[in-house]
């Protein structure tokens, strides 16, 4: 009799939202990377489009940021690089960062006109996501998703098995 009966959800009251806490724009041949809040306006964006920018790729090193609570990471430290459709670097591109609203406290976020910092106050693992304000040749945006490992100095790590020789077939 349930066999016939179509799957029910369950419904949960969790939801995850991602917000945006600030702007980047992908380093160049001559500039480093930037990132802070309101970097580029509706007309720098405009005569993006016009002059037919596409983003195709973005990438964002190192992939895992390893920190301790209260150590301090800021983004322009990260390398952020854009490619466009012939994989060329495209410099100065307008990204978008996001983070986990529910993460957003303990990420202990500073934000300037020049930098985005974030200063953890919780171990666990936050994820951190750029995406381009341009898009690609098919209309879909790309983006990159880079994680930040926080742990506590003054807890100890369980202890693993480690494999030995002799476990080894």
């Amino acid at each position: 009799m349930l066999l016939g009966a179509p799957a029910r959800s369950q419904d949960s009251p969790f939801q995850i939202v991602w917000v945006v806490i600030g702007e980047a724009s992908s380093a160049s041949d001559k500039d480093q990377a930037h990132a802070g809040r309101q970097l580029f306006m509706a007309s720098d964006l405009v005569s993006k489009s016009l002059a037919n920018v596409k983003i195709e790729q973005v990438d964002v090193a190192p992939v895992v940021n390893q920190l301790v609570i209260g150590e301090r990471l800021c983004l322009t430290k990260m390398s952020i690089r854009t490619l466009g459709p012939g994989k060329e670097p495209v410099g100065g591109a307008p990204l978008t960062i996001h983070v986990r609203q529910d993460h957003k406290q303990r990420l202990g976020l500073s934000r300037s006109k020049k930098d985005i910092c974030l200063q953890p106050n919780a171990a666990g693992e936050y994820p951190l996501r750029l995406t381009s304000m341009l898009p690609a040749r098919d209309g879909t945006t790309r983006g990159a998703q880079v994680y930040i490992r926080v742990s506590d100095p003054n807890k100890t790590p369980e202890k693993t098995q480690e494999a030995t020789a002799a476990d080894v077939p």
